[in-house]
């Protein structure tokens, strides 16, 4: 990896100024041994991580001089918890914190002080790469990469834009082909919703009538189909959303290949699928309700 001496950093907070950008953050990078077993140390910035990685949700402390932060993925590894002591290259430090599963690679790394993991490394006044994030809507990212280019010239300058952006542009369209998934799926639901009430109206014909000749009235016979599909999609919203969240909660980890990604019970999702279910049942149940209401109770019983 080519390595950025730290004072060659000074011809790129200049360009950071004139750009407006929102902080730069230079990481150091090495492999040590912790526990026989080797793990990527990460010295960091921790007051430009606070800018350039808000989604950081952390149970602890910031690290001080003598402290380290793990992901998720090196806590469960390294079998460390916060308080903990371990080994670095014959320095002990202290696990001040640990970091809540992110989905990134930042699960499987160890984080320290910038100046800490220089000397642990034998690095000092350089670092392995430096992260920069741009405050301004429209940057002009292509000058800004010129710029530090320029600022660098025996360095690797690369914009992660265009990979966010094709990133971004797939769940796009993920995101569109799963509502014509949704839209199709509701669609079938409520076919088979009307056929199944319209059967069970069929069915009742002669309990309908009987219920027409005591005096209930059509009004009377729509609360009692609609009540019925209510609770019958109240429970099947319930149970569907059940099963979908375990599904979900069960088929992640052999997606995304690690356990730290973590199905966060949403209830405001679960009140959408249930009144979804709800809505989606009562809408399909009107036309079989006011067919039900409409039948005439002496050819009813003359059935019978």
């Amino acid at each position: 990896m080519q390595e950025i001496r730290q004072a060659d950093l000074v011809r790129v907070k200049s360009i950071k100024n004139a750009a407006n950008v929102a902080a730069m953050g230079p990481t150091v990078l090495g492999a040590v041994e912790v526990k026989d077993r080797k793990v990527l140390l990460a010295g960091v910035d921790f007051q430009a991580t606070k800018i350039l990685k808000p989604w950081w949700q952390l149970a602890g402390t910031v690290p001080s001089d003598f402290g380290v932060l793990l992901g998720s993925e090196a806590a469960r590894i390294l079998a460390l918890e916060t308080g903990d002591h371990l080994k670095v290259n014959g320095s002990e430090l202290q696990v001040s914190g640990i970091l809540a599963p992110t989905g990134s690679q930042d699960d499987q790394l160890v984080f320290t002080r910038l100046d800490t993991a220089q000397s642990l490394l034998h690095k000092e006044g350089r670092v392995s790469m430096v992260e920069v994030a741009a405050l301004c809507n429209a940057c002009p990212i292509e000058a800004m990469v010129s710029q530090i280019s320029g600022a660098l010239p025996e360095t690797k300058v690369m914009a992660i834009q265009q990979v966010v952006q094709g990133r971004m542009e797939t769940l796009d369209y993920f995101r569109k082909f799963s509502y014509g998934v949704t839209a199709v799926l509701v669609l079938v639901g409520s076919l088979v919703v009307l056929v199944t009430m319209m059967g069970s109206v069929r069915e009742r014909t002669s309990e309908i009538g009987i219920f027409r000749a005591m005096g209930f009235r059509r009004s009377h016979v729509i609360r009692i189909v609609l009540l019925e599909a209510g609770i019958i999609s109240a429970m099947a919203g319930i149970l569907g959303y059940l099963v979908g969240f375990g599904s979900t909660k069960f088929a992640l980890p052999f997606f995304t290949g690690s356990n730290a990604t973590a199905v966060i019970f949403d209830p405001v999702l679960a009140a959408g699928a249930l009144g979804a279910a709800i809505f989606m049942g009562l809408a399909s149940s009107v036309y079989p309700a006011l067919l039900a209401a409409r039948i005439d109770p002496t050819d009813a019983l003359r059935a019978l």
